[in-house]
């Protein structure tokens, strides 16, 4: 997910440093929108994997050999699928500019589901928002402390898989139950490419019906 934010100049604090990294790899499959499977790799010194992975057998040199950049010698198949060609379409037929756009609406309903969230009784933001996924809890009285002790974390562990396995059947959303500090939450992502706000407004009322009624 970080991948796709760094095409958001306000995002690149994400990668203070990197610099100083030999590569990077992220999937345009996922935030992005370009369709499955494609997977990016920068490496600051292609000639690190010249060195591992070329092969030079007599049927394979040609009399361009050392003016043009020969991706064979990038990696161990020598035949690989096209993967590059369904994210130039997808910049070209979209744009990087309705990608930004797109990018920053959905981090914009991330931060507007994390107020309302952060603004309810009985429900808490687990971590920082920092892109487009919230991590959250509805913690019914007596589960949790006010400062955030979990009080009965078996109780609370049945409740919150509970209300997010209601939500998954029901087939109007799907959220990801996870593991933090040995407690269960409930993650939500929002990334897909035609989520506008009413959508998220329909899915934090789902939240809380989901809760209130498990």
């Amino acid at each position: 997910m970080a991948g796709s934010a760094l095409l958001l100049p306000e995002m690149r604090w994400l990668v203070a440093g990197v610099e100083d990294a030999d590569s990077l790899a992220w999937n345009p499959h996922k935030w992005l929108g370009t369709v499955l499977d494609c997977s990016l790799l920068y490496v600051a010194d292609p000639g690190h994997l010249i060195r591992v992975m070329s092969t030079n057998p007599s049927y394979l040199r040609s009399a361009v050999d050392g003016e043009v950049t020969q991706y064979k010698d990038w990696g161990i198949p020598l035949g690989r699928r096209f993967r590059a060609l369904k994210l130039w379409f997808h910049l070209r037929l979209d744009g990087a500019e309705a990608i930004r756009a797109r990018l920053r609406r959905d981090l914009e309903h991330a931060r507007w589901l994390a107020g309302q969230v952060a603004a309810t009784p009985g429900w808490r933001v687990l971590a920082p928002v920092t892109l487009q996924t919230v991590v959250l809890r509805h913690e019914p009285a007596g589960l949790v402390g006010d400062d955030g002790t979990v009080l009965d974390a078996d109780a609370l562990n049945a409740h919150t898989l509970a209300w997010a396995d209601s939500i998954n059947r029901s087939g109007a959303a799907l959220v990801t139950p996870s593991l933090l500090d040995g407690t269960w939450s409930v993650r939500v992502s929002i990334g897909a490419e035609r989520t506008e706000r009413p959508d998220v407004e329909e899915l934090w009322h789902l939240l809380q019906q989901a809760a209130a009624t498990t």
